[in-house]
């Protein structure tokens, strides 16, 4: 979404009335006040969510409700009149949309990760495909006598802006199930969402997988992170990855110092602070260490993932709720490096909870691409315009990426 408004400013000519931008996904909603391509900089447009998803992680935080104002409750839970008066649910979201275009509402940077090549490259050694079910409806089958799954080519969107949160192994998986059995309502999503975690903790590991996370190794600020002690140690987590809000899948938060539930966190997960909240989870025992919902983190300004296994094995991964399945055609090594690639204006709701965001910066806000050097900004920039690009364009950032069915059959992975 910020992408498609920063080309918008970038290619403006001339100044143009305030526009309403809708788009899939999380159901953002913006206003836009096109400028001068001079001052794109300056004028570039605040953006709000619309909770209208399951979970709303982002419109939850950023402090617009875990439900739109015109639902059956309001973003408290407090049920509103269908009809009629000031407390209907037309009222309600009236109220809301005035909040949002108010000038007197407060607005604050946001922190935007990226999935960069490593280095200096402009393209990155793996390929990305999505979990699909077998021709007789099961995510498992047998297949040369043992249960495999079975790859399709990924649809959109391409993996690249992280905003939320981004997590390697057992997440991605139970998320990549998920996306095959979704349903109507919130309520049913979330027993699904259980019902898959419970098949995947006790079901057997598919040919496809390394043992949990064997085979990963995550590198910040230039030192070893993951494993700490040897690559076998691996194998012993289920999760590895990071948050960049202070909410997961609206029901974990993260916390440095380690509390234990959301209503005392003493140094929570900021989105404005430059920084990645990075944990890892080993299993049961993680939970165990560390009751309740909040997990234990550690402030680390970059992740740079490494990957190695066989031919014919891979690894899941979920961005902001979206999963996939990364792998080598040819079972060689593969890696990318996750950093801080955007800065954008945020609309800041009613309801935000500071004690989950923490202090929100009193900096000045603005848009900006990021990087340590020069060459790495225009990276960035070279990055965000290949992923614009035409899904079909030979040079954009899907053909780089998605992984077509003859490149799905080489790695030797039963298709759909």
């Amino acid at each position: 979404m910020a992408l498609r408004l920063s080309r918008c400013s970038l290619c403006s000519r001339r100044c143009r009335p305030t526009q309403i931008v809708q788009t899939r996904g999380w159901r953002t909603l913006a206003t836009v006040s096109y400028g001068p391509m001079r001052k794109w900089r300056t004028f570039f447009p605040a953006l709000a969510q619309l909770p209208l998803g399951s979970a709303n992680d982002l419109g939850n935080i950023l402090g617009w409700g875990q439900k739109y104002p015109g639902d059956a409750s309001g973003p408290q839970g407090i049920p509103i009149p269908c009809r009629g008066g000031p407390n209907s649910a037309s009222s309600a979201l009236h109220r809301w949309f005035s909040a949002v275009i108010d000038p007197k509402t407060r607005i604050s940077n946001f922190d935007c990760w990226g999935m960069m090549p490593e280095g200096d490259s402009d393209s990155c050694d793996f390929k990305i495909c999505e979990l699909a079910t077998h021709k007789n409806g099961n995510l498992v089958a047998k297949v040369d006598g043992k249960g495999q799954l079975a790859m399709q080519p990924a649809g959109l969107p391409v993996p690249f802006l992280i905003c939320l949160y981004f997590g390697l192994g057992l997440f991605g998986y139970v998320v990549s199930r998920f996306q095959l059995n979704r349903h109507e309502t919130p309520i049913a999503n979330r027993l699904e969402y259980v019902k898959q975690f419970r098949k995947v903790i006790l079901g057997s590991n598919p040919p496809q997988l390394q043992r949990r996370n064997e085979g990963l190794r995550v590198d910040c600020d230039g030192k070893r992170k993951f494993p700490t002690k040897d690559d076998k140690d691996a194998r012993n987590y289920r999760e590895v990855g990071f948050l960049n809000i202070n909410w997961m899948g609206h029901g974990l938060h993260g916390s440095s110092d380690g509390a234990c539930c959301r209503c005392a966190i003493p140094d929570p997960v900021r989105f404005d602070d430059g920084q990645m909240d990075f944990f890892v989870v080993k299993g049961v025992r993680t939970f165990v260490q560390n009751p309740g919902t909040v997990l234990r983190t550690s402030k680390q300004s970059d992740m740079q993932v490494t990957f190695t296994a066989p031919k014919g094995k891979g690894i899941f991964f979920q961005y902001d709720g979206e999963a996939r399945f990364a792998f080598h055609p040819d079972g060689k090594p593969f890696s990318f490096h996750i950093r801080r690639v955007v800065k954008m204006p945020v609309v800041i709701g009613p309801f935000v909870n500071q004690r989950l965001t923490g202090k929100l910066s009193d900096g000045p806000v603005k848009f900006e691409f990021c990087g340590d050097t020069p060459a790495q900004v225009e990276q960035v920039r070279r990055r965000i315009f290949k992923f614009l690009k035409a899904p079909d364009a030979p040079d954009g950032l899907a053909s780089e990426l998605l992984a077509t069915k003859e490149e799905l059959a080489k790695a030797g992975f039963p298709l759909a």
